[in-house]
Order: structure tokens, then C-alpha cells, then sequence
């Protein structure tokens, strides 16, 4: 949801407060209405109210509506009376969603207390704020979305609007011989409880993540073992795969019981591949936490850890008993963990759904400062696309390899760097080598590349060291997508149009890793 948010109601309501706090929560601009019509006038309200009428005071207020309705992406305080104007609200409407904020007269009154009067002009006569409060009831409920605001805090409140816009969704993910649900939702702890009933609960998580996150779970894990292990790629090895095996052996953990991952898409990996190899399996859920997990690593049934310079070469594919995308730890990501997110997505984007790559070319600058909302739209679709391809190609024989886009050479990049380099970045330049290539042999337009080779730079920030030729062919030929000897590159004609090519020559590689350092520098 890329457009405003209108937040309405009567005087008192608490309009302001919601609305800042959505604001926060959400990573989007904020602003007050009656504030800015104040700022702009150089007068109080009160004060442009008297002077002008009441007729003038509400031509200036859909004046000032229009102007932010030229705007996305703000959350917005309205005045009480703005609603009142059909204009106004089809205003609103056509620039974003109205979210009305309901709470008794007498609550209002008790909020504002004895000094109202002095700063609301229509707050002076009782009687008549009774008749003004049912008398715009009517227009109040011509929104979008309806809030019962009494006895909830701002932070309850906001994040029950995020759950109106962006309800919970469920999708059956098919791994081959066994389906399971992905859900996308606010209300991770809840899902955890649907599975954990007696089962004995094994917790993996990172340091972070258990910082950051896990009081939110303690209700349902209060009787769970928990082991946290460093944050980073370098916790995904058989070293860490040990030292969970042998605290599960330790915890007397059987068949029966449930391991549960909470983390990004190490911590997914890590714990899906254990949790499938130990006693021969155990049932596992997974939930995700970071951007990469929720659009990409948690999904499609496949785990794996690094080994010496190699990425993912031990692994295996795995069922979850259900995958969860925790929207609400988004909102705690830096902009660089949003940045690797975003690459992701972007790649699923571009090879599967143009709406996705659409999403994020136009709204790149929003997602990377950690809009919420638009945030969550690119996991609904990506999670889909992934999920849709994974059904129809579960062990990687065919559709499902068009998700290695960029990752042929990306992963040469993050080997070639020590993994010094981030997962995200690495796949970026990986994708734009890519892209460079597909121009190259002509099967993509040049304004096509360049609009892509433009917001992948979005997300690649910095130096960085790219292997050449020699040095990257040898790390490719020991990574899983190599077949006899050959090394399969995925290219794109246009979006939603990959082609597979394995006749790679060392010039055209070599031309294509000297474009990206080219623009890079440039």
C-alpha cells in the first residue's frame, strides 16, 4: 500500500497520537493537519476561524487536503470537521485509505478536559458539540477501515490498522509429497501455538534475534529450550550443526518433538537442515524475521550449510510442518538487512512477476527507508511467486532454477570476498553481471537493462572486489548448479522471461564483470 493514510474522527479522539505513532511504526512521514494549516497561515486555528468564517476556514482545509494528496506515503492527522466534505473524502480516498478512529462523546470530552474551548473553535457550546459529534457520524462512516478506539493503546491501535490493510494470509506451499501452510502475518506467537501443543519445543535463534524479538514469544516458549548462536553467515556450518545436535541429545529430545527456527535465513537454514537430519527428522516450524527469509530463504523446502569457502554445498531438501513471515520484525531491520531483502525479491521479480519488479523499481527510495506497509506488500508477492514455483518444481529439475538469477556468479562474489561481503550485495552485482550479459547477446532491449542495472546500484553501495574470469570459474565449478563440467547461467529476455544458457565463453564473462566494475565506478 503505497498511498496516505487518513486518520479521522472527532475532537478528542486522539487523531494526533495514532497517527505519530503509526507514523513510527510504519517508517513513514507524518503530519498534522491542523498543525500545518496553522504553520502556513501564521495563525492558530481559532484565531483564522474567527477572523475568516467557517466557510473560508474549510476552503483553506481542502486547499491544504489536495496538497498532501499529491503526496504518498504519509500518515495523516485530519482535522475533525475535513471528513464532513464529500470532496475531501473522495480526496482522500483516491490518494490513500481512511482509517476512522471511533470513541464515545464522553470519552472525547474527558480527554480534552476543561481547556478545549480555548483552542478548538467549535468546542465553546456544549449543546451544540453534542449535535456536531451525531451529526457527523454519517460522514465518519464513509471509510475504509473503522477502529474502535476506546480502552487501546496508540501502539494497539496501529497495529491493528496494519492488520486491516494487510490482513493474514495463508498459502499451501507443496513440497513434492507433502503440503504445508506459509503464513504472512502480525501475529507470529499466535501461529507457534496452533503447532507446539505437548510437544517438547527445541529453539534455535541468533543473538539478535533473541534481543530484538523474543519477548514477544515467551508466552508460548516459556517451557521451551532455547540456544542462541551468533548473528552472521559464519554461524551456518556443521560446527553450529553439531553443537544443536548435541544439546538436543542433551535435552533428551525425541521424534516427537517440535524444533521451532526464529530467525533470517541463516538461522531458517541452519535449523530446517538439523531438525531434518537428526533421529532421521523431527518435526519443524520455521519463522522468518528478516526480509531475505520472509521473500526467499524460509520458503521452498531446501536447507543447507557453508563449507570452508563454498555456500550451501551440504544440504538437503526438507517439510516443514508450516513456515511463518513475521511482518512485524521488519520494522526492526537496518537498512542494509532491507537492502539484501529487497535483491531478493527483486530477482523473483524479474523472473517470475512483473508486478513485484514494477513494485520495487517505483517505490525503491520508500522500501530502502523501511516503509512498512510497501514492505510487506513485497513479501505477499514474493512469497507467492516462490511459493507457485517451488509447487511445480519442488527438487530444482527445471521451472524452479530460474531462481538462481544472479546467483551463479554472486555466490563466486561472496566466496571470492570470504563472505565479508553480504549475501545481498554479492547477488546484486551478480544479477547486474547478469543483466549485462542478457544485453550483451542481445536478449534484452537497453532501456530495459538500464532501468535495471539502475536499481540494482540502489542496493549496491560501496567497493567491493569482483573475481575475474579465471577466479570466479573456479569457486562456480564446485557450486551445486554446475552439471558436467558446465556451468548454467540464468539470463532474462524481459521480466518473467529467463533463459538458461551453459556456452558461456570467458571473453563475454570477462566483458560482463568489466560493464558492472565500469558503472560502479562510474
Amino acid at each position: 500500500m503505497t498511498g496516505n493514510i487518513y486518520i479521522t474522527g472527532f475532537m478528542g479522539s486522539g487523531k494526533t497520537t495514532l497517527a505519530g505513532t503509526l507514523a513510527k511504526i510504519l517508517r513513514r512521514p507524518f503530519i498534522d493537519m491542523d498543525e500545518l494549516f496553522s504553520k502556513q497561515n501564521d495563525m492558530p486555528i481559532t484565531s483564522y476561524f474567527e477572523t475568516f468564517g467557517e466557510e473560508k476556514f474549510r476552503e483553506a482545509e481542502t486547499k491544504l487536503l489536495h496538497k498532501i494528496g499529491l503526496k504518498k506515503g504519509r500518515v495523516v492527522s485530519t482535522g475533525g470537521g475535513v471528513p464532513i466534505s464529500v470532496k475531501n473524502r473522495n480526496i482522500m480516498r483516491e490518494s490513500g485509505r481512511i482509517v476512522h478512529l471511533d470513541l464515545s462523546l464522553n470519552d472525547c470530552l474527558s480527554r480534552l478536559g476543561t481547556d478545549a474551548d480555548a483552542v478548538r473553535p467549535l468546542w465553546k457550546d456544549p449543546v451544540r458539540v453534542s449535535e456536531l459529534y451525531n451529526k457527523r457520524r454519517a460522514a465518519y462512516e464513509d471509510c475504509d477501515i473503522w477502529i474502535d478506539a476506546s480502552n487501546k493503546t496508540a501502539v494497539d491501535l496501529s497495529w491493528e490498522i496494519c492488520e486491516r490493510l494487510h490482513p493474514r494470509l495463508s498459502i499451501d506451499v507443496n513440497l513434492g509429497p507433502t503440503t504445508h501452510p506459509m503464513i504472512i502475518t502480525w501475529r507470529s506467537p499466535d501461529e507457534i501455538s496452533t503447532y507446539s501443543n505437548e510437544a517438547k519445543k527445541f529453539v534455535v535463534t541468533d543473538g539478535c534475534v533473541f534481543k530484538l524479538h523474543m519477548d514477544r514469544f515467551s508466552d508460548v516458549l516459556q517451557d521451551a529450550t532455547v540456544v542462541s548462536l551468533p548473528a552472521g553467515e559464519r554461524s551456518k556450518t556443521l560446527v553450529s550443526a553439531k553443537r544443536l545436535y548435541e544439546s538436543m541429545l542433551r535435552e533428551h529430545l525425541g521424534r516427537d518433538s517440535l524444533v521451532i527456527a526464529i530467525g533470517g535465513g541463516v538461522i531458517t537454514d541452519l535449523g530446517a537442515f538439523v531438525a531434518s537430519t537428526y533421529k532421521r527428522g523431527v518435526k519443524f516450524i520455521l519463522v522468518s524475521t528478516s526480509l531475505v527469509g520472509c521473500v526467499d530463504a524460509a520458503i521452498g523446502g531446501k536447507a543447507a550449510v557453508d563449507l570452508k569457502e563454498v555456500k550451501n554445498p551440504v544440504g538437503c531438501f526438507t517439510f516443514p510442518s508450516a513456515v511463518v513471515l513475521d511482518l512485524r520484525a521488519l520494522r526492526s531491520l537496518p537498512r542494509r538487512c532491507i537492502s539484501e531483502g529487497l535483491v531478493e525479491a527483486y530477482k523473483t521479480g524479474l523472473v517470475a512477476n512483473h508486478s513485484l519488479a514494477e513494485l520495487i523499481e517505483d517505490n525503491v527510495v520508500d522500501l530502502l527507508k523501511g516503509d512498512l506497509l510497501i514492505l510487506s506488500e513485497v513479501v505477499r508477492l514474493s512469497a507467492s511467486a516462490k511459493a507457485e514455483i517451488v509447487g511445480k518444481d519442488f527438487r530444482e529439475s527445471g521451472l524452479r532454477r530460474i531462481l538462481n538469477f544472479g546467483h551463479t556468479y554472486g555466490h563466486a562474489v561472496e566466496s571470492f570476498n570470504n563472505y565479508g561481503l553480504s549475501h545481498g550485495v554479492a547477488v546484486a552485482i551478480g544479477m547486474m553481471v547478469a543483466t549485462s550479459l542478457s544485453e550483451n547477446r542481445e536478449l534484452m532491449d537497453t532501456r530495459r537493462a538500464t532501468k535495471i542495472q539502475a536499481t540494482l546500484r540502489s542496493f549496491v553501495k560501496g567497493r567491493f572486489v569482483m573475481p575475474s574470469f579465471d577466479e570466479a570459474w573456479k569457486i562456480m565449478m564446485n557450486d551445486k548448479k554446475s552439471r558436467k563440467g558446465r556451468i548454467t547461467f540464468v539470463l532474462l529476455a524481459d521480466c518473467g522471461e529467463p533463459v538458461y544458457v551453459d556456452d558461456l565463453q570467458p571473453d563475454e564473462l570477462e566483458a560482463a564483470i568489466q560493464n558492472v566494475r565500469d558503472q560502479q565506478n562510474g
